[in-house]
Formats: structure tokens, sequence, C-alpha cells
């Protein structure tokens, strides 16, 4: 009985150690990223887009978020991209207007979204400055998703 509480009281602490490496690892993101927001995320190096896509893939997946989750906000930041004609009409209001359907997914399933909710808010206010920072937001994306299928993100 007793090794069974300690065995216990082992795995929670090692789960209480992987839940704040998974936090710090959000926090590390949405810090860099926010950064950016005043002089715009074109500034962000490509390594270091690689680097944030990679590292929040992973924690995507070991989070069990659905691809198909993340793709239907990514058809969202498309169909801007598409609206905007190559950057001709390019409106910064539509893309900011992207945080409240981030913040609806991620009300309807908040353990999974809200980690990928904190890290692009602070990208789509870099990523609305001009076409070439919104052009950088959907490269953001476009990594996670990849990074997420490379880890083992499936769609169901």
């Amino acid at each position: 009985m007793t090794d069974y509480r300690n065995r216990g009281r082992q795995d929670y602490g090692q789960r209480q150690g992987q839940t704040q490496q998974r936090d710090a690892i959000v926090d590390e993101i949405k810090q860099k990223l926010k950064n950016f927001q005043s002089t715009g995320l074109k500034n962000l190096p490509a390594d270091e887009l690689v680097n944030i896509a990679n590292k929040m893939g992973k924690h995507l997946e070991n989070n069990g978020l659905k691809t198909t989750q993340i793709r239907r906000f990514l058809d969202g930041v498309r169909k801007i991209d598409v609206q905007s004609d190559k950057g001709r009409n390019f409106k910064s209001d539509l893309v900011v207007l992207l945080k409240p359907k981030l913040a609806y997914a991620a009300g309807r399933d908040p353990g999974k979204i809200m980690p990928l909710m904190q890290v692009l808010e602070p990208a789509i206010t870099a990523g609305a400055k001009t076409y070439d920072d919104f052009k950088r937001l959907v490269a953001l994306i476009e990594g996670i998703i990849a990074y997420h299928r490379f880890y083992g993100g499936r769609d169901s």
C-alpha cells in the first residue's frame, strides 16, 4: 500500500513538472513574439520562426490538439490573404479580428487551444502591421501545423 502511495506521489510530481515545463515553453515563445509587436513580425528571423514553430508544434501535439483545429484557423488566415490581393487591398483590421475567432475556439476546448491562443495573440498583433508582417504570420502558422504533423499530430 505504501509503495502505491509513493508511486502516486511521484507520478503527480512528474506530471506537475511536465505541466510547468509546458507552461514555460508557451511563456518563452509568447515573450519572443511580444518583442515584435512594435516593429512588426517581418523582422522575425526565419531561423527563429522555424524554432518557434518546431517548439509550438511539438507542444500542441503533446497537448492532444487535433490538426483540424489548427487548420480551421489557418483557413480564416488564408481567406484574408486571398482578399488582400497580394497586399494591394490589405486591411489590418481583418487580421486583428482573428483574435475573437481564436478566443471562440479556445472557449470551446480551453485545455488544448489555450496555449495556441496565448502564442498567436502577440503574433497577430505583430502580423497586422503590414502585408509583409501578415505573410510572416501565415508562415508561422503553417510552420506550427507542419511540426505538429511531424510530431504525430492527427485529425482524430
